[in-house]
């Protein structure tokens, strides 16, 4: 089971570079994070973008050797075309220089984008530090779906429990989070949340282990667990943490990163390729950190 980003690095390192497809690829700091990438073993860059800015971002880098071909575009919509056609060939595709809505736009046509006939949802994951042995915790969907109904929270939990598959985690328990650990009429995330578990110990949720609603306290620490009383597989041991809507984990994707200064990555999941959407203020080691998850999941 694959614990940290460090360990995710060595992993990836034996398997050979996949091919990085960035669109707008005269972002620097994007930049840095493919160059990281290179020197690690894991990933070379085509960069699809206007030549002139991308050389200019290159030579402050002062090295290219991490690019394997700039494709010449000049606006957003001949940027995406061409960097989709390019992915489809093999490979993954990482947000540059554009704005994010235009790019998960294209990325969802029907015709000509990477839309599967799954749910696609945004996977997080961070380094949880709290313990002596540290480890990978999942969370989702703070990135996509605005307030998900039961069908589509059941494919959000399937999509990140197949990324958890893919970490090593062969059985992930999973905490379905709200205010609350008992089911409240007027609280509709509780409701869904006790549906779900019921779903799972019908079998008709497999490969993890489903429990909730689970209080933020109650799934990942066992003495709050146990304080309040709470005899469950999942309690406290939580490995994915699935919120009940887009602010819930936003926010609390956010605060891990700028209040925890946690090692974080996120991916797309339900693609036909990885996708790799990332703010505007992510810094390159973040961008790093997506990068190899996305190859990871790309094997």
């Amino acid at each position: 089971m694959i614990k940290s980003f460090k360990e995710l690095f060595a992993n990836l390192k034996t398997k050979g570079r996949e091919k990085i497809i960035v669109v707008g690829g005269e972002d620097l700091e994007t930049l840095k994070a493919l160059k990281d990438s290179y020197d690690y073993g894991l990933g070379e860059g085509i960069l699809v973008g206007e030549k002139n800015e991308i050389e200019i971002a290159l030579s402050l880098l002062g090295e290219s050797n991490f690019v394997k071909e700039i494709i010449e575009a000049r606006d957003d919509q001949e940027k995406i075309r061409k960097a989709i056609e390019k992915v489809k060939e093999g490979g993954i595709l990482l947000k540059g220089k554009i704005k994010t809505a235009i790019l998960l736009k294209a990325v969802l046509n029907k015709e000509w984008g990477l839309r599967t006939d799954k749910i696609i949802s945004d996977v997080f994951i961070f380094e949880d530090r709290r313990e002596q042995n540290p480890k990978l915790v999942l969370m989702s969907d703070g990135g996509v779906n605005l307030k998900p109904d039961i069908n589509t929270l059941v494919a959000i939990i399937n999509n990140a429990v197949e990324v958890a598959h893919k970490l090593g985690i062969e059985n992930p328990k999973v905490a379905l989070l709200a205010a609350v650990e008992t089911i409240n009429p007027d609280m509709e995330e509780t409701i869904k949340a006790g549906v779900i578990s019921k779903m799972n110990g019908r079998k008709q949720i497999t490969g993890c282990i489903i429990d909730g609603p689970l209080a933020l306290d109650n799934a990942i620490s066992e003495y709050a667990a146990q304080k309040k009383g709470i005899t469950s597989a999942v309690a406290g041991k939580a490995d994915i943490l699935i919120v009940p809507d887009i602010a819930a984990g936003n926010i609390f994707g956010k605060a891990l990163i700028y209040y925890a200064n946690y090692q974080v990555g996120h991916l797309l999941v339900g693609t036909k390729a990885p996708v790799i959407i990332t703010s505007r203020a992510d810094k390159s080691e973040v961008k790093l950190n997506c990068i190899a998850l996305s190859i990871l999941c790309s094997k």
